[in-house]
């Protein structure tokens, strides 16, 4: 019977003693929230011992904002009734 797989994931994971930025490529300690190099914000390792790039919510609501501005702006211009 096989394990969950979570130890022998997090058991790898241990075995780094240094992560890697995914945008520069450089090394940085395993608790680093930043890279020194690029000052990109940095997650947890993955199995390769990349760390994984956090997701940036303000941007992604300033999209849907936009979104949002450009469909109310189409509404206005075209469609509303005069």
């Amino acid at each position: 019977m096989k394990s969950s797989g979570t130890s022998t994931n997090s058991a790898k994971a241990r075995s780094h003693s240094t992560k890697k930025c995914p945008e520069c490529m450089e090394y940085m300690p395993l608790d680093a929230g930043l890279c020194p190099s690029c000052k990109l914000p940095v997650g947890k390792i993955n199995k390769h011992g990349m760390a994984s790039r956090k997701t940036d919510w303000k941007a992604y609501a300033t999209a849907i904002a936009a979104w949002g501005f450009f469909f109310f702006y189409i509404w206005w211009a075209f469609i509303r009734e005069q």
